[in-house]
């Protein structure tokens, strides 16, 4: 895996399934997951720096999480999830 630029080291970030219900933080970059074009996808969804990202539902057993990014709201598995860093102060 490798990552895109960003000015957020990634290990003062941590990835958005880490994230409680009700927990806010932003967006500091999406890991490139072996050049499969999800950065892209994840950045038209709104995913983008500096970006806040609310979780909304924990459902549990490992079912998609429900995030609120942007306006919109969205289900997001674990793999797609971990892609995802977050910090908890607005990226410079």
């Amino acid at each position: 895996m490798t990552h895109v630029s960003h000015s957020v080291d990634a290990a003062d970030s941590r990835s958005l399934w880490s994230l409680s219900v009700d927990e806010r933080a932003y967006v500091a970059f999406v890991a490139d997951h072996d050049g499969d074009n999800i950065c892209q996808r994840l950045a038209d969804m709104g995913f983008l720096t500096g970006r806040s990202v609310t979780c909304l539902v924990t459902p549990g057993f490992g079912a998609p999480r429900v995030y609120a990014v942007g306006g919109s709201t969205y289900s997001i598995d674990k793999r797609t999830a971990q892609l995802i860093r977050v910090v908890n102060e607005r990226p410079a």
